[in-house]
């Protein structure tokens, strides 16, 4: 069985993605969310919010509660107009984990791609979780 979602293109995308992972199916986490395990300690959760794109989240690590400046400095660095993470942005949320997420168009997008695409974001996360020193 394939995650079931109210938006037909988005159904086609995972059922394509099942397919090219290899797995009989994708299922949704309470919050709604496709966990995708990457690598050793990465998971890439995709949401899908409508039919034209898919919001995708990535959790990392705890942000330091002391960090200095140069981690602060390549954190925010990520996030400016040049940086080669676009869409995806760093982030931290209410509990103070740090993570990537960013909204990607999900026309033309096949599970090949979208699967290329999990699999880089669970290689950046690590990079960054590497950089905060856990």
């Amino acid at each position: 069985m394939i995650a079931k979602s109210p938006f037909p293109k988005t159904a086609a995308l995972y059922q394509a993605l099942a397919a090219t992972l290899g797995v009989p199916s994708l299922v949704p986490d309470d919050n709604g969310g496709i966990q995708l395990n990457v690598g050793k300690a990465s998971t890439v959760v995709l949401f899908a919010q409508d039919d034209r794109e898919l919001m995708v989240v990535v959790p990392i690590a705890a942000l330091p509660p002391q960090p200095d400046y140069g981690v602060v400095l390549w954190l925010l660095r990520r996030n400016f107009y040049d940086s080669e993470l676009g869409p995806f942005r760093l982030a931290a949320d209410e509990g103070g984990s740090v993570v990537l997420w960013g909204r990607i168009p999900i026309e033309g997008m096949t599970g090949e791609a979208l699967a290329g695409l999990v699999d880089a974001l669970g290689g950046e996360a690590e990079r960054v979780r590497g950089e905060l020193g856990g």
